[in-house]
């Protein structure tokens, strides 16, 4: 069985792990990519969805993330440090911060090629924006029995039960030694059943809020809820609203 990265390539690992994106998965229609590349570097001429999610339970989660490969970044501290000590919302050279992927998506709230999912909708009403995704690619309308297998695939149990689907193909960058640090490519859970079990303490929350402060409070979004609205909006008047089964994973 094909992993993730056979099927849904990432095309800045494709040389790491010795696969041809331009050959390799060429029967799948439509051709779907992943990218962590900010708006403005990625490859033009597609169509790009995205998500948004609350910035502190997106740190924890990257922090837990990296926890379970190992990487020495997130053991050597604890998850308040890693907050306002890493790239992720820091920013450095080279490498963005969460702000400026957040202020590339105000400005596209409305570009026709991208469509802005709120992390937090989709889990909760997953059947909906499956939906809003099929119709924003161009599939024609969901069949039930699709639709089941779908929302069947996307849950988190799943994921869990088939866990090695999902992991970079480690050992085959290991053997090609491309990968400037293999660390970051080591098996690891990525999905978590149970919440995350750390909180930030007082210094790492005000600092948090002081770079939303900074960063999008000039945009208008005094909370992130805010930005989540902004983006709920735009999808309902885009596609409407659809009454759902409400089936739940």
């Amino acid at each position: 069985m094909k992993t993730l990265y056979e099927v849904v390539p990432w095309p800045l690992l494709s040389w790491d792990i010795g696969y041809d994106p331009n050959v390799e998965g060429s029967q799948f229609f439509p051709r779907v990519f992943k990218s962590h590349l900010r708006m403005a570097s990625v490859h033009r001429g597609c169509k790009y969805i995205v998500t948004v999610r609350d910035p502190a339970k997106t740190a924890i989660s990257f922090y837990n993330f990296f926890l379970a490969k190992q990487v020495p970044i997130a053991t050597s501290m604890d998850a308040s440090s890693f907050l306002m000590q890493t790239p992720f919302i820091q920013g450095r050279e080279g490498r963005a911060s969460i702000w400026e992927y957040y202020q590339e998506y105000h400005v596209l709230k409305d570009c026709p090629s991208v469509l802005l999912l709120v992390y937090e909708d989709l889990v909760k009403n997953m059947e909906e924006n499956i939906h809003r995704i099929a119709d924003f690619m161009g599939l024609g309308p969901v069949t039930p029995e699709l639709m089941d297998k779908t929302l069947a695939m996307s849950t988190k149990a799943f994921m869990a039960q088939h866990m090695t689907l999902f992991d970079e193909p480690y050992e085959r960058a290991r053997t090609l030694g491309r990968v400037a640090d293999l660390s970051q490519l080591a098996p690891g859970a990525k999905v978590a059943v149970q919440a995350h079990p750390q909180q930030f303490n007082d210094e790492a929350l005000a600092f948090l809020q002081q770079k939303w402060d900074a960063h999008m409070k000039p945009l208008g979004y005094d909370t992130y809820e805010d930005f989540a609205a902004c983006f709920r909006d735009t999808n309902e008047i885009r596609f409407g609203r659809r009454t759902t089964t409400n089936r739940r994973q």
